[in-house]
């Protein structure tokens, strides 16, 4: 059978639907106080990326491995997502979020982005991301030493977070080789080594907000000034002492952003 996709609810299924995409190798479960907070007004769906469970029984259920091209998982994510719902995506989840709003604007509300880049490495025409020798060693790294990879994103995602070591700990009790299967590593990887949403954000029809890490190391906040959408101006905010996952470091001022936005469309 395909890969089926893990996922978990909070709230009122009768209230708005906001549909939640986590970063490459991270589980749901990293999002969850978001969510919880977010499903006193909203009915929020958490899933997996394919491949990226803590529930090591249900990784090995599938007899065909997780699907990472975009537009197979595109359809796999609208399937599992709740009708004309908010999106919203951490990391490569907001890189994907994004790619699923412009080509399947139908079956998306909206778009919100958490310290996500539009195109993660650096190209001829796009220096605002990681050098592709940078990534391509630590694409080596994870494919000899999965452990010693992940444990080394976890401590690039903290750093620059005012807790540092609190948020690597806390980051550190969810993330492991072991809560992502191989092919989920190499396929998350590939996207984030590829996929360029530069020009969905340019003619997205949806309203979007951006909200971006001052101190993230992975993500370089200043991208919303090279991207002019002259349909709906994207918005954005950077947050203030903040690294690649504001939602653990501050979530109180997080929220405040996310709610105004939401209310405001």
């Amino acid at each position: 059978m395909r890969y089926q996709l893990e996922q978990v609810s909070f709230g009122n299924p009768d209230h708005q639907a906001i549909f939640i995409l986590p970063g490459w190798a991270m589980p749901k479960e990293c999002l969850y106080e978001l969510a919880q907070k977010l499903s006193a007004n909203y009915y929020v769906v958490l899933v997996n990326l394919p491949g990226v469970s803590l529930d090591a029984g249900l990784i090995k259920q599938a007899k065909i491995g997780p699907n990472y091209d975009i537009d197979a998982l595109t359809e796999q994510l609208i399937s599992t997502a709740p009708k004309n719902a908010w999106w919203l995506g951490w990391s490569l989840g907001g890189m994907i979020s994004s790619y699923v709003a412009a080509h399947r604007s139908s079956c998306v509300k909206g778009l919100i982005t958490i310290a996500s880049s539009p195109a993660f490495v650096q190209s001829d025409d796009w220096q605002l991301g990681m050098p592709l020798s940078d990534f391509e060693s630590f694409e080596r790294l994870i494919a000899a030493d999965a452990t010693t990879g992940i444990k080394r994103f976890v401590a690039l995602q903290s750093k620059g977070s005012q807790d540092a070591s609190g948020i690597r700990k806390k980051l550190s009790s969810w993330v492991g080789p072991e809560s992502s299967i191989e092919l989920a590593l190499e396929g998350g990887l590939h996207l984030l080594k590829h996929l360029d949403v530069r020009r969905e954000l340019e003619i997205l029809d949806l309203p979007s907000l951006h909200l971006l890490g001052e101190k993230d190391v992975l993500v370089n906040s200043k991208w919303p000034e090279s991207i002019q959408n002259d349909c709906v101006p994207i918005e954005y905010k950077v947050l203030e002492g903040c690294a690649h996952q504001p939602f653990l470091e501050d979530l109180n001022l997080v929220f405040p952003h996310i709610e105004n936005f939401l209310n405001a469309h």
